[in-house]
């Protein structure tokens, strides 16, 4: 029993996804992701309290790796430039094999008008771009990463890659190997003297 609630509460996540993937906000509803799950909307709400709370849940989903992908890069004390490609290539594997999640990332204007909402994408932004902000300081205070450029400009240009690669990937259908892409900026960037 417990397990089949998981699992629907998991269905219904995923579904909600693939609505605001397709949709927008306004067509990720509960009478579609109840049509679509083939359940009534009252069990949809035996497992949420709100919509507001499927949009946390899909924001969650969003940010599922962030803790894990920290962790791997402090815990295995990767150089700067091992950690900045490894943050890259994970999340960028991320997307490319759950592509409808890039959407939580270019809806964020759609969540900024909910005050829980627009703390909780906050959050997740500023930690991701602080984590890229910690290693070029780290990488440039250690030799690792050129210093002609101060730490701020450089993850600028790490994180703005990160993000428009990955809009360009998305707005063209998916049309070319994201990963291979980002890496290769992002070599680029750091590999700047």
């Amino acid at each position: 029993m417990y397990n089949d609630i998981l699992k629907r509460k998991e269905k219904i996540i995923i579904t909600a996804i693939d609505l605001l993937d397709e949709a927008g906000i306004l067509g990720l509803t509960t009478k579609e992701i109840a049509k679509r799950q083939k359940i009534t909307e009252p069990a949809i709400y035996r497992q949420f309290d709100s919509k507001k709370d499927i949009v946390i849940s899909i924001i969650d989903r969003y940010a599922e790796y962030d803790a894990g992908i920290q962790s791997t890069i402090l815990d295995n004390e990767m150089g700067s430039k091992q950690g900045i490609l490894y943050f890259t290539s994970t999340y960028a594997e991320y997307y490319q094999n759950y592509p409808e999640i890039t959407t939580v990332a270019f809806s964020f204007d759609v969540f900024r008008y909910d005050k829980e909402l627009n703390e909780k994408m906050c959050r997740i932004v500023n930690g991701r771009y602080s984590l890229l902000l910690e290693l070029v300081a780290k990488g440039i205070e250690g030799g690792e990463i050129s210093s002609q450029f101060d730490s701020v400009t450089i993850t600028d240009a790490i994180f703005s890659t990160i993000w428009s690669i990955t809009f360009l990937w998305k707005i063209n259908q998916y049309n070319f190997e994201l990963k291979e892409r980002m890496i290769n900026v992002i070599e680029n960037i750091l590999r700047y003297e």
